[in-house]
């Protein structure tokens, strides 16, 4: 558990960023958690942000993110995860299977590249490092 004083160790942190990265998590459980803690959100907000979705196919990899949004707020897609960050990401990553959402995506403001977002072997997660860095360097300059 992350103390109010802890979270200004992570607003320092966040100032010195070149660019935050929201990896492909919960966003109800983890992302969310994170962005309320005091002045987190706000930091975040300042820096460039890029964000890879978490749903895939309108499913989560693993954990309990496509029953939440089902339950929280209707069908997960990658387009939902976009809606629910909308005004912190410029850079978001989709899934090749849901290319056809970019397009919905780059309305609300992003920056959108598709890519293998699922992972489960080393190179994969390499590619992908390489593709959202890149971007992330293009929002930069």
């Amino acid at each position: 558990r992350l103390s109010i004083f802890g979270a200004a160790f992570v607003v320092a942190a966040l100032a010195w960023a070149d660019v935050v990265v929201i990896c492909p998590s919960n966003p109800f459980v983890s992302i969310d958690s994170i962005l309320a803690l005091p002045g987190v959100r706000d930091a975040v907000a300042a820096r460039p942000v890029v964000a890879v979705s978490p749903i895939i196919g309108g499913e989560a990899v693993k954990g309990p993110a496509a029953k939440m949004f089902r339950e929280l707020i209707g069908e997960p897609s990658a387009l939902a995860v976009a809606e629910l960050y909308r005004g912190l990401p410029a850079g978001f990553f989709v899934d090749r299977i849901d290319a056809a959402q970019a397009g919905d995506i780059e309305k609300l403001g992003m920056t959108v590249r598709v890519a293998q977002t699922l992972m489960p072997a080393l190179e994969q997660r390499v590619d992908l490092a390489r593709e959202v860095l890149a971007l992330a360097a293009e929002l930069v300059l």
